[in-house]
């Protein structure tokens, strides 16, 4: 288990998403990495642990709907992030009826991926007071005179 205290499991059929993903994430968390949904379901056991699952929406064999409607039992601590660049208004629909946590919509930018991540697991850090007070200070640390 990482310092977070929980993994991340990609299910990303296009090889290259797939590898970029993992290289990405696992600089700060553990990763495993699956290529199809009928791969995850036989190769992952079942678990009470915290995880969040990235997965495509699709992919060949099961899409990713069905998926996270097959994992949801399995893994009933786990949060689900749906990725694709296909979203319109009734897969959105779907995906959050299926009970998807977050729809990340396909291109994105690394940061995004991991910030997503954070605030799913409540791992957004806050601004330290120090920080807060140089912001709204104009970069300034006010000085106490006595």
């Amino acid at each position: 288990m990482s310092k977070a205290g929980f993994q991340i499991v990609i299910v990303e059929d296009n090889v290259e998403a797939n590898n970029l993903l993992r290289d990405w994430l696992k600089l700060k968390f553990p990763v495993t990495c699956f290529l199809d949904a009928e791969s995850t379901l036989r190769i992952l056991p079942p678990s009470d642990e915290p995880m969040v699952f990235l997965i495509d929406y699709n992919m060949p064999g099961d899409n990713g709907i069905v998926l996270k409607k097959k994992l949801g039992p399995l893994f009933p601590k786990a949060k689900y992030i749906l990725v694709s660049g296909l979203f319109d208004e009734k897969l959105s629909k779907q995906a959050k009826a299926a009970g998807f946590d977050a729809l990340v919509p396909k291109p994105f930018a690394m940061p995004a991926i991991t910030e997503r991540i954070e605030e799913l697991m409540g791992l957004k850090q806050k601004e330290n007071l120090v920080d807060l007070v140089k912001r709204k200070g104009g970069g300034k640390l006010p000085v106490l005179v006595l």
